[in-house]
């Protein structure tokens, strides 16, 4: 499958498969034979330092879409009266702009050769623009309507894709190259977590911020947020780009034509399978952000307010502990079992928060523990916090085994092109999205609630909450089929890395001797 792509390019992998190779694809080095052993020796550890400031720029990752995500609903529909359907389109096209970028930045950060090296301008480049962009998003034309509010954040929301597209993707293929051990790639994406999770803390209570009699109103308010974030995001991508080393070996490469770099990619089968797990993970996840909303201040709250912001900002305050949680259970588990069945085990865990919100996303239930009644919404945590202790385990197993894939990817090509799995990657959920987006915005019409300026009847938000579990629940199912399949066990990609190390000692060889 790899041989045109090898020869096209003039890759240095061999022109057949070699001993090793061979050996690897039918399992016949043994434990014994790996130079990587189990726990990684400390020569393939890296420092602290660079985990950190790697793990910075997940700050800037989380506050780039979740920003305008958020508020985009209360901004746009709830003040300014924009139909929900309309804002689900308006906020769904720019993902279709933001799947081309994501599908060249990929292939241009694999293909740079600079002092800087392949991924770190761009890093800064797309975190600097999105953070003076992001203000400018909350002073929509409104004389026009539900038009000219459309025309407005789809052609801003354009723009500022294509600039998290030149963030995103090179900081992902950065994350994945940092170290080539099988455990070591899990507590990278650890760090980040760990570092994405100031982000976690502070989206709930974005909400509450805009709404503080500080301001004038919410549009006011969500300018002042987008500053302060900005200002946030880069400075976590100026950490990322400073303190992550890139590999100058990896320059010396080939380069590789676009559409060769696609095509390839696209026919991994493990990577397949694993984008099939994420994505369908991630609709399941967030699907419920416009029912949800509706749900939480009108079912849940009774339309106020004032104490859904602080029930917002609570809830998830205490939701998001349980991501270290997840984080610290997700390292444990996958070194103690492996990434497969660490990424189902954090599965189940969402499946059942999903569950439970048959019974706790409400605001009172008779047969629960006597509580007073206006304590029964802060029960609406429970399923959050079991809900974000699986997806985080789940999360840090997706991007470390796209690490392993990508060594796969070499020893089948002789080149290391991370650019180009984030890329297909950030398409793929740049489509789920455009699916998500427009979904999330007719979710409230299926339960016949179509006219955005007074409250949801009682029967409407009964059949948004069951149009919620009922799509939740089916695609978490999804994801766990295709985890099922996933192919790439611990031994093989250990196995992977004693090949690859055996290939690079015999070139530095010749080099040597010619």
């Amino acid at each position: 499958m790899f041989r045109s792509l090898k020869n096209s390019v003039n890759a240095q992998a061999p022109s057949h498969p070699s001993k090793e190779v061979v050996a690897h694809q039918s399992g016949g080095i043994s434990e014994q034979e790996h130079l990587v052993k189990h726990p990684s020796p400390m020569s393939e550890r890296i420092s602290l330092r660079i985990k950190i400031g790697y793990g910075a720029g997940g700050i800037c990752d989380f506050l780039f879409l979740t920003v305008p995500n958020n508020m985009a609903l209360p901004i746009y529909s709830k003040h300014f009266g924009m139909d929900t359907r309309v804002l689900g389109l308006a906020t769904a096209l720019p993902r279709l702009v933001a799947a081309g970028a994501d599908s060249l930045i990929g292939n241009i950060s694999d293909n740079t050769r600079s002092r800087w090296g392949r991924r770190r301008p761009f890093v800064l480049l797309g975190a600097a623009a999105g953070a003076v962009m992001l203000p400018f998003m909350w002073n929509p034309p409104t004389i026009y309507g539900n038009a000219g509010l459309f025309m407005y954040i789809t052609l801003l929301m354009c723009i500022y894709s294509i600039f998290y597209s030149i963030f995103f993707v090179p900081y992902q293929a950065l994350g994945y190259e940092l170290s080539s051990n099988y455990d070591e790639r899990t507590r990278v994406q650890a760090w980040k977590g760990c570092m994405s999770g100031i982000g976690f803390f502070m989206a709930p209570w974005f909400f509450w911020f805009c709404s503080l009699s500080l301001f004038p109103n919410l549009v006011v308010g969500v300018r002042w947020l987008s500053g302060i974030a900005g200002a946030i995001m880069l400075l976590g991508a100026v950490l990322a780009v400073i303190f992550s080393p890139e590999k100058v070996v990896a320059q010396k490469q080939a380069q590789i034509p676009l559409g060769q770099a696609l095509k390839f990619t696209f026919q991994n089968q493990a990577f397949l399978l694993l984008q099939g797990g994420y994505l369908f993970m991630q609709v399941g996840v967030c699907c419920g952000g416009t029912v949800g909303f509706y749900l939480l201040l009108d079912y849940v709250c009774g339309g106020d307010e004032k104490f859904f912001g602080l029930l917002l900002g609570i809830s998830g305050t205490v939701s998001n502990l349980a991501t270290y949680a997840g984080m610290v259970l997700g390292v444990w588990l996958s070194t103690h079992l492996d990434k497969r069945r660490t990424a189902l085990l954090g599965l189940s865990g969402i499946l059942l928060g999903v569950t439970m919100l048959i019974v706790f996303l409400a605001p009172s239930y008779g047969w629960l523990p006597l509580l007073p009644k206006k304590y029964h919404p802060w029960l609406t945590m429970l399923p959050g916090i079991l809900m974000n202790l699986g997806l985080q385990s789940c999360n840090l197993m997706f991007g470390s085994m796209t690490a392993d894939i990508c060594d796969e990817d070499e020893l089948a090509t002789g080149m290391r092109r991370e650019g180009a799995y984030a890329s297909v990657s950030g398409v793929l959920n740049q489509a789920v999205m455009i699916l998500l987006l427009g979904f999330a915005g007719f979710m409230p019409f299926l339960a016949g609630y179509t006219n955005m300026t007074v409250k949801p009847s009682l029967e409407q938000l009964l059949g948004m909450k069951w149009i919620l579990i009922a799509t939740q629940f089916l695609f978490i199912l999804g994801s766990m089929g295709f985890m099922a399949f996933y192919p790439i066990t611990r031994s093989q990609s250990e196995r992977t890395q004693y090949v690859l190390q055996q290939r690079k000692r015999q070139s530095a060889e010749i080099d040597r001797t010619t």
